[in-house]
């Protein structure tokens, strides 16, 4: 089985800016700020794109080849999921739910995420974790729906940054960050916070998992540099999820270790190819490795993210 590439499943919330339209050469009457690109969640589910499988669903394409997509990753719950987001203006501020939680009261897994700045405004921020530990002075200003302002935790961000958001982190993406998220198998959203929009908020579920305590601090790998030379990074791990990042000057070829990756092409273009099929990448897209495949090169002269499920797997990059 060669690459899986997928349609991207199109969503225009609120907040919505135009880059992922312009990058993705979309002409419409509406800005995406969010796409999915690889989701196995309920109505976010992605359509193959291309080759045999074009327009199977995902999780029915999964489940038919389980042990080929999946190798020795087959017993997991869902798959490594992937988003665009574009946010012209401050996305609400939120909590996630930890494996516990989420099992206990959604029927869902735990919702980490990571962030990857494709770009950014000059003096943008994203809220990473409170500015206070006083829970009363939090639940007084969720109360009022300032808690984003008056005790969101700045952060400074730039292209080529790498943020990791646990579960129970207090967070948001701020107006001029245009980021490529990589997550966990869960989707829920606690939304304590939303700049008056007056959208439904959670706030007792948010308060049930929040976590003052963190406060997480960007990685800053600076942007693609083409003059560089290759090279591979770790960029974000988890206990579920890892994502590294390599940039590539010509060609790079991995092994699987018999489970798959996802390949997200953050800067530049790239191709990939397997011993059963090629694909292009465009900047911003994503698509499966699968574990069957053994192996892959990527060729171009671009920086992508190569995710995958933990399971306490530390892979050698065996060219550059």
């Amino acid at each position: 089985m060669g690459p899986i590439l997928l349609r991207p499943n199109y969503i225009s919330p609120v907040w919505s800016g135009p880059r992922i339209n312009e990058a993705r050469g979309l002409e419409a009457d509406v800005w995406y700020g969010e796409s999915f690109d690889v989701s196995v969640h309920e109505g976010l589910v992605n359509m193959v794109e291309g080759g045999p499988f074009d327009g199977m669903p995902l999780d029915q394409l999964i489940d038919e080849h389980r042990e080929e997509i999946m190798g020795e990753c087959a017993g997991d719950p869902g798959i490594v999921q992937v988003l665009t987001m574009d946010a012209a203006q401050n996305l609400s501020v939120q909590v996630h739910p930890d494996e516990a939680y989420a099992q206990a009261h959604e029927h869902d897994h735990e919702k980490t995420e990571s962030w990857y700045i494709l770009a950014a405004d000059p003096g943008a921020t994203i809220i990473l974790g409170t500015t206070t530990d006083d829970v009363g002075a939090l639940r007084a200003a969720a109360a009022d729906d300032t808690i984003g302002e008056r005790y969101g935790r700045r952060v400074p961000v730039e292209e080529g940054d790498f943020v990791l958001v646990p579960a129970g982190t207090l967070h948001a993406l701020g107006a001029g960050v245009f980021a490529l998220e990589v997550g966990s198998f869960g989707f829920k959203t606690y939304r304590i916070c939303d700049w008056g929009r007056g959208r439904e908020l959670h706030v007792k579920q948010g308060f049930d998992v929040l976590r003052t305590e963190s406060r997480p601090e960007p990685r800053r790998l600076g942007a693609l540099d083409p003059k560089a030379p290759a090279g591979v990074r770790r960029g974000i791990t988890t206990s579920i999820f890892v994502s590294d990042v390599a940039d590539v000057r010509g060609s790079w070829t991995q092994d699987t270790y018999s489970r798959y990756h996802i390949i997200s092409c953050v800067a530049g273009t790239a191709k990939v190819e397997t011993e059963d099929g090629t694909a292009a990448l465009a900047p911003t897209r994503s698509l499966i490795v699968p574990a069957s495949a053994g192996s892959y090169t990527v060729e171009g002269c671009c920086r992508v993210l190569r995710s995958y499920a933990a399971h306490s797997c530390e892979f050698e990059d065996e060219g550059k």
